[in-house]
């Protein structure tokens, strides 16, 4: 048990410094914003670039986790829309929402960092860059198209889906998984000044975006439908690894560190963003809410998959 808390707890005690420093007004809270671009816009796809571009190709792509991280966020993505349509009779906009919340993890911020401790941050990068392609080749469009295109957007399919390929195309972590893709395929030789500068950048990457969780959380506050928020925001760290388990025990092939490291990202709370998503549709209290229950829970559902993770195979 103490190797699981040596792992989580230093994590959580950065999410808490992060509030802590906005609360008693170290750091002005409009700072969070630009050290978060920091994060998405350089470490990270730094980080990424120098963990995969060295590696041989069939090390960089698991199909075999892609499949099951994405089928297991699929079923949890459908798990959210029947909740929310037939159960609790919400609009389309609210079941997309409430369905992304349920798929989609905080990978890059949290579950990276965790991973990191366990495999080591080079692999736990190449995970990543595949939980990636998941979120923003699947989850995301279909979080788009749904509350787009309901009754009174006047939005066409066409419009939709040409906004989401801007997107993707101009998101720093996909376009350096595809430079490093290039360079892992090719052999390419990356120039010692610039491994040398890409190294340094990405160490900035797992602390500072910790920092910023929580300096995100200072401010938000638990409103709105408390039962309905509980359910989504804690349903998120049991639903989504359930899901990713039962997609591993529908296919076989991959290795246990794959079924492990899958797990551990889907046990990871909501991707903050959300309750900037909501803002767009006039949800962003209960999306913050649940941000803000999701987070505090994810302690809990991420030291279960490692003690579970431990238990098993040991790491």
């Amino acid at each position: 048990m103490l190797d699981i808390i040596n792992i989580t707890a230093p994590i959580f005690i950065i999410i808490a410094l992060g509030y802590l420093t906005v609360r008693l007004k170290v750091i002005d809270p409009r700072h969070a914003k630009g050290m978060g671009s920091l994060v998405l816009k350089i470490a990270l796809p730094a980080l990424v670039f120098n963990a995969i571009a060295d590696m041989p190709f069939e090390e960089v792509i698991r199909p075999y986790y892609l499949i099951i991280y994405g089928l297991g966020s699929l079923l949890a993505f459908v798990i959210g829309l029947m909740l929310t349509k037939l159960i609790w009779k919400q609009d389309n906009v609210s079941a997309a929402l409430n369905s992304t919340a349920l798929s989609f993890s905080n990978s890059a911020f949290i579950g990276y960092a965790v991973a990191a401790m366990v495999v080591g941050s080079s692999v736990a990068a190449s995970y990543l860059s595949m939980g990636v392609i998941i979120e923003n080749l699947l989850i995301l469009p279909m979080l788009f198209i749904m509350a787009e295109l309901n009754g009174n957007s006047g939005k066409s399919l066409a419009g939709v889906l040409l906004g989401i390929t801007k997107n993707f195309t101009r998101n720093p972590l996909i376009i350096s998984i595809v430079v490093s893709i290039v360079f892992s395929i090719f052999r390419l030789p990356i120039p010692s000044i610039v491994a040398g500068t890409i190294k340094m950048l990405t160490g900035a990457a797992a602390p500072v975006a910790l920092f910023v969780i929580g300096m995100s959380l200072y401010g938000l506050e638990l409103k709105g439908d408390l039962p309905k928020i509980t359910t989504i925001g804690l349903g998120k760290l049991i639903v989504h690894p359930l899901m990713i388990l039962l997609a591993i025990s529908m296919i076989s092939g991959g290795s246990l560190q794959d079924n492990y490291v899958a797990m551990l990202f889907a046990s990871a709370p909501v991707f903050s963003t959300i309750a900037i998503i909501g803002q767009h549709y006039g949800l962003v209290n209960r999306m913050s809410a649940i941000v803000i229950v999701s987070t505090i829970g994810s302690f809990f559902s991420m030291s279960a998959v490692l003690i579970y993770w431990k238990m098993t195979i040991g790491f």
